[in-house]
């Protein structure tokens, strides 16, 4: 595991207190070596209400997606498949409880999940807690579900969702996808962003098995149960909230354990070869702090193993030194002002999360000057982000004209299932990246050769087969890591001393 901080350590020096902001990079390389050891269950959850029949190819789809799905199961791993209506019905195993993937049993799960018929209602509280009473029997460390709607969580007495997520919480992450267009993009946000998981729109049924198969490949990858965030602070600190801000938008403030007077433990769920952004702040006063000097505002560790802050590690996994954040109070207002790199891009996506929302929000209740104005804003920060995703889903929401000015106008033909596919994303990022350097800044003085090397052919990805530039770090599909390029290290650097100033990042 490797990690960076990235801030801007100079502080304004007055009588109040101020915010100080960092992002927490987290990276894991080599954690597939660790699957063969790692326990795991998963539940399947496929919508068989009657509108997957409308049109057939929903349910058609939904079937090869599940079948792909236990396809894709390591030998070992406890599984269902479960067939989601107005009530929830374990199909596969046939007795109930959870199977042992095989062979055998992955090629009966899939032969029953052909069979799958849509009719019914819907109601998402009874799938997961269905899920819930399958997986707390089960003593496998990395617990998950998959989760496909076409529909609204309608079949469900208000407040059942809200209360069945909440005793879901710790007991396993969930992925959902929907399809068609009747879905609601704001309850499958809520269920991904409360269970960890990711939530997005399928949008062409044609794009399900693929998209199932990369996600259970993704799953089966995770082979690390729990990560930890501990962070120390200073007296006088004041933790004001730490949130995931990549690949998706997870506030986990609520989610700290006090694990000392001046210290909490924040868990980030199962891991597999992937990276992660973080954005922590954290609040402090001058005091009687001395002027023109680094001091340790929080210290921040990487934690495995025992929780509670007993310490411990996970055998076999090498975890970074933990990371200071720093503080510098100053009276140089241009250097207390400045805004890292890495906290701009996340500050951007944040700014852009609002305006998709508020847009769609606006839209909705026919407001469709007010939807114009905001997706306009989406559409240039999303320019400015460079995020294709984004601006192709909001393409189909408006005629976009002038992408640097967010100059739009709001089509007279928006689906709902394309409103679903952008407001799903409102809490997609992606991650920060360096700007590349001049050629003649990388030159190695006194270099034997100047022939121009050959150009790294793009890479594609094993989980989705997506191409990805040889640059990327991850694939903007399904997440995966590709490994570092031969010949670089896969070793943390060193932390930052106090009194050593900030490398640029």
């Amino acid at each position: 595991m490797a990690a960076q901080l990235g801030q801007n350590k100079y502080l304004a020096a007055g009588d109040g207190t101020v915010p100080a902001h960092a992002i927490l990079t987290v990276e894991t390389d080599g954690l597939d070596r660790l699957t063969a050891r790692a326990g795991s269950a998963e539940v399947i959850v496929i919508d068989c209400s009657g509108s997957m029949n409308w049109p057939s190819t929903k349910i058609a789809a939904a079937r090869r997606a599940a079948a792909a799905a236990v396809d894709v199961l390591r030998d070992g791993t406890r599984f269902a498949l479960v067939e989601g209506t107005e009530h929830a019905r374990v199909v596969y195993p046939p007795g109930g409880g959870m199977a042992v993937a095989g062979p055998d049993t992955r090629a009966d799960a899939a032969h029953v999940a052909g069979g799958l018929v849509a009719i019914g209602g819907t109601a998402m509280a009874g799938w997961l807690s269905c899920a819930l009473h399958l997986l707390s029997g089960q003593d496998a460390p990395i617990r998950h579900v998959l989760l496909l709607t076409d529909g609204r969580n309608e079949h469900d007495p208000p407040g059942r969702l809200e209360s069945v997520l909440a005793d879901c919480a710790a007991a396993f992450t969930c992925d959902a996808r929907g399809i068609g267009d009747e879905w609601a993009a704001t309850e499958l946000r809520e269920i991904a962003g409360r269970l960890h998981g990711v939530a997005d729109a399928v949008e062409d049924d044609s794009d399900l098995e693929a998209e199932f198969r990369a996600m259970m490949t993704t799953a089966m990858a995770k082979a690390l149960p729990d990560m930890r965030i501990r962070v120390s602070l200073r007296e006088g600190g004041e933790l004001r909230f730490l949130k995931q801000v990549f690949p998706t938008e997870l506030d986990l403030t609520a989610e700290g354990v006090r694990t000392g007077e001046l210290t909490w433990e924040f868990p980030t769920g199962a891991w597999g070869d992937e990276a992660r952004d973080f954005h922590l702040c954290v609040a402090t006063g001058p005091g009687g702090d001395p002027r023109g000097q680094d001091l340790q505002l929080a210290l921040v560790t990487l934690v495995t193993g025992p929780a509670e802050g007993t310490g411990g590690a996970v055998e076999g996994i090498a975890l970074p030194a933990p990371r200071p954040m720093l503080l510098h109070w100053t009276d140089d207002h241009a250097l207390s002002t400045r805004i890292h790199p890495r906290v701009a891009h996340y500050g951007g996506y944040a700014d852009l999360g609002r305006a998709v929302i508020a847009g769609c929000e606006a839209y909705e209740r026919g407001a469709r000057e007010a939807a114009e104005k905001e997706w306009g804003r989406a559409v240039r920060l999303a320019h400015e982000l460079g995020d294709e995703k984004v601006l192709r889903r909001l393409g189909r929401l408006v005629h976009v004209t002038d992408p640097p000015r967010g100059a739009v106008r709001v089509r007279g033909d928006v689906s709902p299932g394309d409103l679903n596919a952008a407001w799903v994303t409102a809490d997609h990022s992606t991650q920060w990246t360096a700007p590349s350097e001049p050629a003649d800044a990388r030159r190695v003085p006194a270099a034997r050769s100047a022939r121009r090397p050959a150009p790294t052919p793009d890479r594609r990805c094993p989980n989705c087969e997506r191409l990805a530039a040889p640059a990327d770090r991850h694939c903007a599909q399904c997440r995966y890591l590709f490994p570092r390029s031969p010949g670089t290290s896969d070793a943390p650097g060193p932390s930052v001393p106090p009194g050593v100033p900030d490398a640029p990042d």
